[in-house]
């Protein structure tokens, strides 16, 4: 399978790359130098920054999550998984849609098993929304609008995300705008066109991430704000408030489906 448009295929003993072109040159090994910690990023721990060929880079380590967290950690059984949210990510981007920059996706074998990192031009100032909207109350309304563009978007081009939640949504100022875009894509595809089911799927994931975390997040959208974001996704109203209840009945039963199960 060819690389990505844009991006260079490399091997070199145990170990594979898919990186931009005008990296390539590099080679592997400086995608796996130490990282400097970011405080700011979201995930399951392990995200850092790396400077390289005149790029910052956010290098984010793949591991694992659920049942075999403590198992397998960070190894995987091969390298598709991080060239996949790669061409994810490459696709995306040449439809429009604003995501973060991918650069290299590379792989590298121990014994039985591989480690995955995902590299991505780092958006300077860029905060998760939760934490963007409590540095930055004043432009809530505007954040709000930029979140509802972004994600109209990418479901225009066919965006299906498992575990799309708001700390997968980047924030930063732009003179007097707010500019979003889309970061850590694992597992999702894209897949056009989608279903109505489909988006109301992934909006009140992230509404259940929003209410499941509320105590432990800087901020959250509040009610109004979402109706806006629905809004920029381009409904209207009766249609926005329609959106919104089914919504809110996926995340009523997503809740009694968790409390039953935790029982």
């Amino acid at each position: 399978m060819p690389a990505p448009e844009g991006f260079v295929e490399l091997r070199a003993g145990g170990a594979v790359g898919w990186i931009a072109a005008d990296l390539a040159p590099l080679g592997l090994e400086p995608f796996w130098a130490e990282l400097v910690p970011l405080p700011s990023a979201k995930g399951r721990g392990g995200i850092g920054t790396l400077s390289l060929g005149g790029h910052e880079l956010v290098v984010r380590p793949y591991k694992r999550g659920g049942a075999l967290a403590r198992i397998l950690r960070d190894r995987y059984t091969g390298p598709s998984r991080a060239r996949r949210e790669l061409e994810v990510l490459a696709a995306l981007r040449a439809d429009g849609v604003p995501v973060v920059a991918p650069v290299a996706a590379v792989a590298r074998r121990q014994h039985a098993f591989w480690r995955l990192r995902l590299c991505t031009e780092r958006v300077p100032d860029a905060l998760p929304l939760p934490a963007f909207l409590a540095a930055h109350p004043e432009l809530r309304r505007f954040t709000a609008e930029a979140v509802g563009i972004v994600l109209k978007l990418a479901f225009a081009a066919g965006l299906r995300h498992p575990d799309l939640h708001i700390d997968n949504v980047l924030c930063a100022v732009r003179g007097d705008r707010v500019r979003a875009v889309l970061v850590d894509l694992d597992r999702a595809v894209v897949q056009k066109p989608l279903r109505p089911g489909d988006v109301d799927a992934m909006l009140a994931r992230m509404q259940r991430y929003a209410v499941r975390h509320r105590s432990k997040l800087p901020a959250v959208p509040s009610r109004s704000e979402t109706m806006r974001c629905l809004r920029a996704l381009g409904l209207e109203g009766a249609a926005r408030h329609e959106a919104w209840r089914r919504i809110a009945e996926l995340v009523r039963k997503a809740q009694r489906r968790r409390r039953w199960l935790g029982r």
